[in-house]
């Protein structure tokens, strides 16, 4: 399942992403932008924009879409499990800047591109090559797994 986010939704996509899921977002996309993404890609549009929703692309069925019916980042992560029947618990397997899938990356290979606390204290690191970013699961991964906890 992928999915493609406006912009009314940016947070929710970096929790998408959290999840393990292809989540494309360009906050600078126009709607035509993102429902001619949505159809090239097989995407489903993720959206909170109502009049989106009343063009012709949606009514007859053409795209695919959830509407996001409520502000709150729980209740939208809750929304999704419950509507798409999808599993949504921390699997950081992608990027949450670009999407990009993460590799695994030795710890000697990070040792003087990552702060020293977090070398001595974590194993496993993995690495966007896209972003030039590392990723591990210190205090903030508690944080994201209580996001996802707070569903419902």
């Amino acid at each position: 399942m992928k999915f493609i986010a406006d912009i009314m939704v940016g947070k929710l996509a970096r929790y998408m992403r959290m999840a393990g899921y292809d989540v494309m977002y360009i906050n600078t996309a126009s709607d035509d932008e993102i429902i001619k993404i949505a159809r090239e890609t097989d995407r489903i549009i993720l959206t909170r924009d109502s009049l989106m929703l009343a063009r012709r692309e949606f009514k007859k069925g053409i795209i695919k879409y959830l509407y996001i019916k409520e502000d709150k980042l729980e209740n939208q992560l809750d929304q999704i499990k419950l509507d798409l029947k999808v599993s949504l618990k921390p699997n950081l397997v992608r990027c949450i800047e670009c999407n990009e899938k993460l590799i695994k990356v030795k710890k000697e290979d990070v040792k003087n591109k990552v702060p020293p606390y977090v070398y001595k204290t974590q194993k496993n690191f993995l690495y966007c090559k896209n972003c030039d970013k590392y990723y591990w699961r210190g205090t903030h991964y508690q944080n994201i797994k209580k996001a996802f906890l707070n569903m419902g």
